[in-house]
């Protein structure tokens, strides 16, 4: 038993050596990419989806107490489309789809760093109540702002791993 522990012992540490050598740095992790992005400050709007969309990066990167020289600045637009339409002629069902255009700024810098578009897509049904309707329209939103999130973040990371940005 002891042999076998040995010698898998020694094949993840020539893994890791070998990993190490070709320039492999973790994207996620205390010491890889993303945790530069925790020093980015967000500005949004004012609305609703504006909102939820600084929540959603902040917590997505980590940033709730970001102090570095940099700010991304995301303008949101938000269209419905109806496309479920039932015998009585009335939408049934909606499209949301989400589209963020965003700058990153180093401070003092009038032109952007980095820009970039993130789009999400989401449907929801709509019930017969007024409150059932509001509700699964914001639910379908905070899944289309989370994706849209997700996406800024992973374009961020890509660019600083890519040494693109910075």
């Amino acid at each position: 038993m002891r042999p076998l522990r040995l010698a898998l012992s020694a094949l993840l540490l020539i893994a890791s050596a070998g990993l190490s050598a070709c320039g492999f740095a973790p994207m996620y992790g205390a010491n890889g990419v993303s945790s530069e992005l925790a020093d980015i400050r967000v500005e949004t709007g004012r609305e609703r989806v504006d909102f939820r969309l600084q929540e959603a990066l902040l917590d997505g990167m980590g940033a709730r107490s970001a102090s570095g020289p940099y700010t991304i600045r995301a303008t949101t637009s938000v269209t419905s489309t109806p496309f479920g339409v039932g015998a009585d002629a009335i939408a049934s069902r909606y499209a949301l789809r989400i589209t963020v255009n965003w700058q990153l700024y180093r401070d003092g810098s009038v032109d952007p760093v980095m820009t970039g578009v993130a789009r999400s897509d989401a449907s929801y049904d709509v019930p017969t109540g007024v409150y059932g309707a509001l509700a699964s329209e914001a639910d379908a939103e905070d899944r289309a702002i989370n994706i849209a999130a997700d996406r800024i973040i992973t374009q961020l990371a890509r660019a600083m791993q890519d040494g693109q940005a910075w």
